[in-house]
C-alpha cells in the first residue's frame, strides 16, 4: 500500500545518503505515498525532520495508509534533483 518501510542508508561518498534520501521522499510524494516508516531515528534523519512516534499514533497513521494506491512506477521515473527538491520540501501533513 501507501506505507514505504526503510532501513539504514550509507555511502561511501559524502552526503550521498542525504541526496538519496531527499529523492526517496520526493518520489514516495509524487507517487501517492502517505507513510515512510525509517525504522530507527537517528540524528542523520532527525536533521530532516524525522520524529519518533508513538505505537499508538503509529497504528493510527498506518491503517490508512495501507489501504493507499501508490504510483509505483515514480520510483523509477527519471527526477532531476531540482524537482526532487521541490517535492521533498512540500509541507508533511502528518508526523512519519
Amino acid at each position: 500500500g501507501g506505507a514505504f518501510f526503510g532501513e539504514s542508508m550509507f555511502s561511501a561518498e559524502r552526503d550521498a545518503s542525504k541526496v538519496a534520501l531527499v529523492h526517496l521522499v520526493a518520489r514516495l510524494r509524487k507517487g501517492g505515498w502517505t507513510l515512510l516508516d525509517a525504522q530507527f531515528l537517528t540524528s542523520h534523519l532527525s536533521q530532516f525532520g524525522a520524529v519518533e512516534t508513538p505505537q499508538e499514533t503509529y497504528l493510527k497513521q498506518l491503517r490508512p495508509a495501507v489501504k493507499v494506491t501508490p504510483d509505483k512506477a515514480v520510483l523509477a521515473a527519471p527526477m532531476s534533483g531540482a524537482d526532487a527538491l521541490s517535492y521533498a520540501l512540500q509541507p508533511t501533513t502528518q508526523a512519519s
